[in-house]
């Protein structure tokens, strides 16, 4: 990319410079309504409305391209608050998931201390029995 950036912009650049030593002619600039008037070379003053006409194109489409910078500016910050969001319900989750298992462990022991009784089993198998 660089150097097609550079095999465009050695050329304008030759151009103008051929532009300038060719036109070193003085010219008078002036604006009717204005009793103002300004002698200057040629090259100077054509050199200045190409750079003018760039700017005002420039200003032009950056301002048109407002509504979309406006809208991912807002996007961004929404999404930043979604990632917030998210992060303080994974928080919550957590917590709610740390209480639920102590409340659900027991005390002291199974069933909170109380014996358990073995299962009932086949005297011949010594298989636990079922009943039906």
């Amino acid at each position: 990319m660089r150097y097609l950036s550079w095999i465009v912009t050695l050329p304008i650049a030759l151009v103008a410079v051929l532009f300038a030593v060719s036109n070193r002619e003085g010219v008078t600039l002036s604006l009717w309504p204005l009793p103002f008037t300004l002698d200057a070379p040629l090259y100077l003053a054509a050199l200045l409305a190409l750079l003018a006409g760039f700017l005002a194109g420039g200003f032009v489409v950056w301002n048109s391209q407002r509504r979309h910078r406006r809208r991912a500016r807002r996007e961004s910050n929404r999404v930043l608050f979604l990632e917030r969001e998210v992060k303080e319900a994974q928080a919550r989750a957590a917590a709610a998931e740390k209480r639920l298992a102590e409340l659900s462990r027991p005390v002291s022991g199974p069933l909170g201390g109380l014996p358990v009784a073995a299962p009932p089993t086949n005297a011949l198998t010594n298989a636990p029995t079922t009943v039906h």
